[in-house]
């Protein structure tokens, strides 16, 4: 059985998708009678690209975020399957069709590629993989609430419908495409996660950024987006260093257009440290030494590896009651779930006054995350499907 694991966005991008791509071509070509390739389109597609959705986006490109890991590193995590870039739809259509199915992401993007660049009809049958939340829930940017009017419309359901199943990852999404594709094939499985093999990495690379063990360190990392809540991020700062701003250090990593909303509070508590995209191989290492981790998106997700990888470390997570996270956090276990900003900044200073949750956090993580299952139920999807 070949399978092509395609997506637009050039795995060099290295956001989640991409990571799922990669983690997911190299397991199930490891299998007996599987090969799984990765399948994108090629660089120059890629910024032409990436400058339309920046324009969407109302912010100025910056062609450093779609070099963000190489390709020689991507090339080491695939092992045995391999990593082809297609430079038109011409290419495209003939690389898919070497392959016994198409696995792809649920993006607007590759459904409209599918129907009329480069047709259904010519290519083997097509999985979208929900990785692109179906439905932001409680999203209330514009954005956001075009791509929830979109995604629900007729239009969407014309680019999707001759796909052959939808391999869903969150119940809201499993429930919003059972009702709009009543007639296809639906299946769950959350991504699998390796957190053993995720907690062996924090040895094998440096740490990226230096901690004081003095203080009570919190980490942030994710885009610098309103998604992820960074007027929130900054909004708790503020709240919480009026009482404890001698006891924590924050620690935040990533790259996104509300940078300089992120580096103006840095300029204002001496005790914030803002440290940049940190790449996905020393992301362990950063996750080691810390104390807390923390999330301040404001609306669900499909699946959030950041509260697995802390978990996988024994961090506990701390993050609002949203979809994709309170699916992975138990209460009280594994971390500690907030309804609204004075609860979040109450939950931050319980944890700094030297409160913890009495719980194995990594054998709960371990125990709930387990990768080999997952795996098995996708290929057992795939072969359902065909």
């Amino acid at each position: 059985m070949r399978i092509a694991i395609f997506n637009t966005v050039q795995l060099e991008t290295a956001g989640g998708m991409e990571h799922f791509c990669i983690q997911t071509a190299k397991h199930l070509s490891g299998l007996k009678g599987i090969q799984a390739d990765c399948v994108t389109m090629d660089d120059a597609f890629n910024i032409r690209y990436s400058k339309l959705h920046s324009l969407y986006f109302l912010r100025k490109f910056d062609q450093s975020i779609i070099y963000r890991e190489s390709r020689k590193s991507i090339e080491a995590r695939l092992d045995k399957a391999d990593y082809l870039k297609c430079a038109n739809f011409i290419e495209l259509t003939k690389t898919l069709r070497k392959y016994d199915l198409v696995y792809s992401r649920n993006e607007i993007t590759e459904a409209f590629i599918f129907q009329y660049l480069v047709g259904y009809h010519r290519i083997p049958p097509v999985i979208f993989g929900c990785h692109c939340p179906h439905q932001y829930i409680g999203a209330n940017t514009f954005h956001s609430q075009l791509h929830n009017l979109l995604y629900s419309s007729p239009i969407y359901t014309h680019l999707a419908k001759r796909a052959t199943g939808f391999h869903t990852i969150s119940k809201n999404d499993t429930q919003a495409i059972k009702e709009q594709f009543k007639n296809h094939p639906v299946k769950k499985v959350p991504n699998p996660f390796d957190a053993i093999g995720y907690a062996a990495r924090a040895s094998e690379s440096k740490r990226p950024f230096d901690l004081d063990p003095k203080l009570y360190n919190i980490l942030w990392a994710g885009r610098l987006t309103a998604q992820k809540g960074v007027t929130q991020l900054c909004d708790l700062i503020g709240v919480v260093n009026r009482t404890h701003n001698k006891k924590i250090a924050w620690h935040i990593c990533g790259n996104g257009e509300l940078k300089e909303q992120i580096s103006s509070t840095v300029a204002e508590h001496c005790n914030v440290y803002l440290h940049g995209h940190i790449d996905r191989e020393s992301m362990p290492a950063a996750y080691a030494n810390v104390d807390l981790f923390i999330s301040t998106s404001q609306w669900g997700e499909t699946y959030a590896y950041t509260p697995r990888e802390a978990n996988s470390l024994g961090i506990p997570v701390l993050s609002y009651n949203i979809s994709g996270y309170n699916e992975i956090i138990d209460d009280g276990v594994n971390g500690k779930l907030a309804e609204s900003l004075d609860e979040f900044s109450r939950l931050v200073k319980w944890f700094a006054d030297g409160n913890s949750l009495r719980s194995n956090i990594k054998k709960h993580i371990q125990a709930k995350t387990d990768s080999v299952p997952a795996y098995q139920q996708l290929l057992h999807f795939f072969h359902s499907c065909l």
